[in-house]
């Protein structure tokens, strides 16, 4: 678990007013550099810093995370908690469309970069596993 700055949450709110309207983008506003960035705002920790500027695309992405989102929050976060008890500003692994996707939690719905625009999803709905941030 990575430290929150004492003003986490008001970090948070900013990074999600900031983010609202700006679309998916593979390597820059994509679900791991979302869930990455947010938590950054709350820490300061960048745990994506060896991926940034490394793909622009979804071949790019796979190459960098051929496993997955999974092992890349792992890796970054640690061990992984059920869905029911994450927490606002922690990580949340998500079906979304099909896939598996990072986002945020911020109450019972999982942030995360939609087409265009940040998408709010049930966590009960989406939700499959949760880091602590």
């Amino acid at each position: 678990m990575t430290a929150r700055h004492p003003d986490w949450a008001e970090c948070l709110a900013l990074f999600l007013l900031a983010r609202r309207a700006q679309p998916f983008a593979w390597g820059t506003n994509d679900c791991c550099m979302f869930a990455a960035d947010a938590v950054q705002a709350m820490t300061g920790v960048d745990h994506a810093a060896e991926y940034r500027g490394q793909y622009s695309d979804a071949a790019g992405a796979a190459r960098l995370l051929g496993a997955g989102v999974e092992p890349f929050a792992d890796r970054a976060l640690g061990e992984r908690i059920a869905w029911p008890l994450a927490r606002r500003g922690d990580v949340v692994l998500a079906n979304i469309e099909g896939r598996r996707s990072l986002g945020i939690c911020d109450g019972a719905y999982v942030v995360g970069p939609g087409d265009d625009a940040l998408m709010y999803l049930p966590m009960a709905d989406v939700a499959l596993a949760a880091w602590r941030v």
